[in-house]
């Protein structure tokens, strides 16, 4: 399934005494849970609004460091993880 009807739904929550919007937008199961479906339970994603369209996309280590979500040290390792699977070699337990 590749195509499904969302809802974007905006929350009003009180903490400390303010008062805040908490937006959200529900996809439905069959469509998260369909073997198509480009994300996983854990991807951090790098939304992004194109005049009246929303681009949705897994976001690189580039745009999570430039957002503040990720270190340099964490990407390091993560590159030298991979480089090490794509040549064959075992990857040490942390």
């Amino acid at each position: 399934m590749k195509q499904a009807i969302a809802s974007y739904v905006i929350t009003t929550k009180q903490m400390e005494g303010r008062v805040y919007e908490s937006p959200r937008i529900y996809l439905p199961t069959k469509l998260t849970t369909d073997s198509a479906f480009p994300f996983g339970r854990a991807d951090m994603l790098y939304v992004k609004v194109i005049g009246r369209k929303l681009l949705v996309e897994r976001a690189s280590h580039k745009i999570l460091r430039k957002f503040g979500r990720i270190n340099r040290k964490a990407a390091k390792v993560r590159r030298r993880k991979k480089s090490r699977k794509k040549r064959g070699r075992p990857v040490p337990k942390a």
